[in-house]
């Protein structure tokens, strides 16, 4: 895929809170066992979650972690990118330093397809719409 484990854990957990009734608090833990992430892994993309204002977190007896209005409203994108950076490389798939279109290597313009498709795809879709329609699939497969 074009992200790392970081990023997909993030995706997950992210459209696993965003699919529970408002207000809901979940643990970590909870969190992590339902979507089969490891908990510590989980717990510190969680934090930095809450650190971009995407998650709250609410410590002690009761607590735990909600999804924010930000996160319901920001694309896959920008959650990813925000817990591990840039997702989209833009350099060169073959590995040239000066590939660009007036001299492009072999496999340029399949790769710049490809790059945009993924790009607009997973930064036009807002985490509440993938949730809805995550929640639909779920409900089809049950």
């Amino acid at each position: 895929m074009i992200y790392t484990k970081t990023g997909e854990y993030a995706i997950r957990a992210i459209l696993y809170l965003a699919r529970q009734p408002k207000d809901s608090l979940l643990m970590s833990a909870d969190i992590a066992k339902s979507e089969d992430i490891p908990a510590h892994y989980l717990a510190k993309i969680l934090q930095r979650m809450a650190k971009y204002g995407y998650v709250d977190s609410f410590k002690g007896r009761g607590g735990g972690f909600k999804i924010t209005e930000l996160a319901k409203k920001s694309s896959i994108l920008e959650i990813v990118e925000r817990v591990e950076g840039p997702v989209i490389n833009l350099k060169c798939v073959t590995g040239l330093k000066e590939c660009q279109e007036d001299n492009p290597c072999p496999l340029h313009e399949e790769w710049a397809e490809l790059r945009n498709r993924i790009y607009n795809l997973i930064s036009s879709k807002s985490v509440q719409e993938v949730a809805e329609r995550y929640s639909e699939t779920l409900r089809k497969v049950k």
